[in-house]
């Protein structure tokens, strides 16, 4: 898709500046399930997007890609990375020159010989497209939601418990279905049983399937 048809499409105000497009992709990514932090001030400088994307990422972004920005973006991740091991992402639109369209692509291949480094044409591949939905990630989603720190294991303070069901909510809902479902059997077998007349017995016998 042509640059200038990915901004009409995404609806970005005219002149389009390049925070639009970096509030676009954070959009996008949110959308999947992902945290998102705008412009955090990162070893000297500030990254455009950190994200907990690809089990987390910090990406540059730039209007247009072509040889000379996509090193001026890896330069600017290599800073960023120091000290930490999250997947340093270049992303804008190719460049619509087209005579600079193939050293961009062919800069793009060198610097991903690097594992850690990644660049993406937002406006050639489909799932950033404007109108492509993407579906949400139920396992990110879950997950997002357990956000699990336990500081201190004092299990027999009962303000530790309620911490735990303050911060996981998805915890609670869990166990009160689990204890449902085992009042549920206990009642299920101690009719049964009363109706028998074998309560002893029953008390003492394998479930009832």
């Amino acid at each position: 898709m042509l640059p200038s048809k990915f901004v009409e499409a995404a609806g970005f105000p005219m002149p389009w500046q390049e925070k639009h497009l970096q509030q676009y992709i954070s959009d996008r990514l949110q959308e999947r399930g992902f945290q998102i932090h705008l412009e955090v001030p990162c070893n000297g400088g500030r990254a455009d997007i950190v994200t907990s994307w690809q089990g987390g990422a910090i990406a540059e972004v730039k209007k247009y890609l072509d040889r000379d920005t996509i090193y001026q973006a890896v330069g600017q991740l290599n800073l960023y990375g120091l000290n930490n091991t999250h997947k340093l992402v270049v992303m804008g639109f190719l460049t619509p020159d087209a005579k600079g369209q193939p050293s961009a692509l062919h800069t793009a291949s060198m610097v991903e010989q690097n594992p850690r480094i990644q660049v993406i044409f937002v406006n050639t591949e489909s799932e950033w497209l404007p109108g492509n939905k993407i579906a949400l990630s139920r396992v990110v989603q879950f997950f997002s939601l357990l956000k699990l720190s336990l500081p201190n294991l004092d299990l027999g303070s009962w303000r530790w418990w309620f911490r735990i069901a303050k911060d996981n909510p998805m915890i609670m809902v869990i166990a009160a279905t689990l204890l449902s479902v085992m009042v549920s059997q206990m009642k299920r077998e101690l009719n049964y049983c009363q109706q028998t007349n074998q309560v002893w017995s029953c008390l003492f016998s394998p479930p009832i399937n």
